[in-house]
């Protein structure tokens, strides 16, 4: 009975150690887990943002912009409080924010560029003749630069989307499917 007594509070002891390690555990899993979930929305609603009617409405009236400010001059007396600008602000205010996020690592870049390449890319080369006149216009030369960034990011992207190392990387992934068509 004499050891039962002194071995029942070490067993104890013991469980209750080992019931703190298995929870913090689960808590870590748990944690990557909801950590994963929220990187994914964040990524579905950036995606959602650069394809949204908005924005495509907002670069088609920033088509031929360049045309409506043909001199500096044209650019510095008609273009500050324009429909062109305040175009320009909501993109800035979407896609920059987006650009930043995954130039910085915080939304996957190159999901991004997988999901919505073609998009950016188009875009950036629709308005960046006029970005770089604005940003001499506007003495900054840090205007959507991120936004830069992401298409240069996707243009190289497009040629080697995904290295050898990559774990979802396999030489013949577009060679499969051909036999079997």
């Amino acid at each position: 009975m004499n050891a039962f007594v002194q071995i029942v509070p070490f067993a104890s002891l013991a469980i209750a150690f080992a019931t703190v390690l298995v929870t913090a555990w689960l808590m870590t899993r748990q944690v990557r887990a909801m950590e994963h979930e929220r990187n994914a929305m964040a990524l579905l609603e950036a995606i959602d943002r650069i394809s949204s009617q908005e924005i495509i409405q907002i670069f088609k009236q920033l088509d031929g912009i360049n045309g409506r400010y043909p001199t500096d001059d044209d650019l510095r007396t008609n273009y500050p409080g324009s429909d062109d600008e305040h175009a320009l602000l909501a993109i800035g205010q979407y896609i920059e924010t987006v650009a930043t996020l995954a130039r910085r690592g915080v939304l996957s870049a190159s999901l991004i560029v997988d999901s919505v390449g073609y998009l950016v890319r188009k875009r950036w080369n629709a308005i960046a003749p006029f970005v770089a006149r604005e940003r001499i216009v506007y003495d900054n030369p840090y205007l959507f630069e991120n936004f830069e960034w992401l298409a240069r990011y996707s243009e190289w992207w497009k040629d080697e989307p995904r290295p050898p190392r990559d774990p979802n990387y396999w030489p013949d992934q577009f060679e499969r499917g051909k036999a079997q068509l």
